[in-house]
């Protein structure tokens, strides 16, 4: 399972995919609606869009999963009359990825219920994923256990509480993505006020194996590539970025990006140079996206070949 680390940590970039829930709300996914709730009530649009990114180029892949411990997920599948199960919630998101693909991570959010909770605070009900692979290639166990388990979209120092939950046990690597707005000053924090160099500082004794940045509010490339060279700055760690595709802009009923695939890809160099050792999109973006981020990463890696 640290073949992950071995990649991030050798100078090869790694392509991740794109968005999942704005994909799926091309296909029927309704705002109300929990996207994880997807992997059991409608499976064949999650794979497919697995399928998009493969096909796009993608080698590292989310499972649908960001929403699955919030109550809402429960309550969707209730309402479809599916039992809620954790365990096989991560077993068939993984088997919709599908085992061929050469990076599984088994994302999840910050769980919280409630607007008015903290993050984690329903952190007794958090369930990953824990059981490392047997180190034989074709042991049952392998095609549901991921290379990583990523928890994303983060804000506040909680999420060190989530770590060490997560990482009870013989689980794989831990990778945090933590989510900024600019406050009040213009200055780049999280949710809880704190600057990239506070959690870039502590990530490792905390127990993460890579630190990353995704989503936020009105954060765009700028912003991540500042975030990106900040982080580099303070930790030695592999550091991986999935900028939204802009901020959006509301059209009727749907939520419309402004960043195309190109003029993302156009971005991609300076995300590279800031020291991304892995990319991919958040909110917004598509397999188009990711199509055209892959030749942008193919030169990069060739280059760092020859250097």
């Amino acid at each position: 399972m640290a073949r992950l680390l071995e990649v991030l940590r050798s100078g090869r970039v790694l392509l991740m995919d794109g968005a999942m829930g704005t994909e799926l709300q091309k296909v029927g996914l309704r705002p109300e609606e929990n996207a994880a709730a997807w992997v059991f009530l409608h499976p064949e649009r999650v794979r497919a869009v697995h399928e998009a990114y493969r096909a796009a180029g993608a080698e590292v892949f989310l499972t649908n999963t960001l929403m699955l411990n919030t109550q809402a997920w429960a309550d969707a599948l209730f309402q479809a009359r599916v039992r809620p199960d954790f365990m096989l919630a991560w077993r068939t998101a993984l088997d919709l990825i599908g085992p061929e693909a050469p990076f599984r991570l088994a994302a999840i959010g910050p769980v919280s219920g409630q607007g008015t909770q903290r993050e984690f605070d329903n952190l007794q009900d958090l369930s990953v994923p824990g059981r490392r692979c047997d180190a034989r290639p074709a042991h049952k166990n392998c095609r549901h256990v991921p290379e990583a388990i990523l928890l994303e979209t983060c804000s506040s120092p909680r999420v060190r509480l989530a770590i060490q939950r997560v990482r009870r046990g013989r689980t794989p690597p831990v990778l945090l993505s933590l989510s900024f707005l600019r406050n009040a000053s213009g200055e780049l924090v999280t949710f809880s006020g704190h600057p990239p160099e506070w959690f870039a500082r502590r990530a490792k004794q905390w127990g993460v194996a890579a630190l990353g940045v995704n989503c936020g509010k009105d954060i765009g490339m700028d912003e991540v590539i500042e975030i990106v060279r900040r982080y580099r700055k303070a930790t030695r760690l592999p550091v991986f970025a999935r900028p939204n595709a802009g901020t959006p802009t509301r059209t009727g009923r749907r939520w419309v990006y402004p960043l195309t695939p190109k003029a993302m890809a156009d971005r991609l160099p300076e995300l590279l140079e800031a020291g991304a050792s892995m990319v991919g999109g958040c909110c917004g973006t598509t397999p188009e996206h990711t199509a055209a981020m892959r030749p942008v990463v193919e030169a990069w890696n060739g280059r760092q070949r020859r250097a």
